[in-house]
């Protein structure tokens, strides 16, 4: 008895660490929010559900007609590396844009996604 509930036990924790070993950052917010119309900001803020490496990190904003945007490099909040924040070089005119994102995570998983989000006059 005593055997099969240490197979159970280490099983359970190898199948734990396994998971924890496969995880990718995953997109919880953004600022400016998804979906929403908000004055021009003067950068774009992506919070991840782990840490993500800037230099490995970004985005690409487009406007409506497919335009890229200029935008500073990624760098992430000296107090929670789960938050990527890219500067806009400049203001943005109204309009609709789309963030295509990039994230690297600190045990090197890369995940891509985007969102849009608009600029009211």
């Amino acid at each position: 008895m005593l055997k099969k509930t240490l197979s159970i036990v280490v099983l359970g924790a190898v199948a734990l660490a396994s998971g924890a070993a496969l995880a990718h950052p995953e997109f919880q917010s953004a600022e400016p929010p998804a979906g929403k119309s908000s004055a021009s900001p003067k950068q774009i803020r992506i919070l991840f559900n782990e840490s993500v490496i800037p230099q490995f990190s970004g985005i690409e904003l487009k406007d409506q007609t497919g335009k890229a945007i200029a935008t500073g490099r990624a760098t992430t909040d000296p107090t929670n590396k789960k938050l990527m924040i890219v500067p806009l070089k400049d203001q943005l005119a109204p309009g609709d844009y789309k963030v295509e994102w990039h994230a690297v995570s600190d045990d090197t998983h890369k995940v891509k996604g985007s969102y849009s989000f608009g600029v009211a006059n």
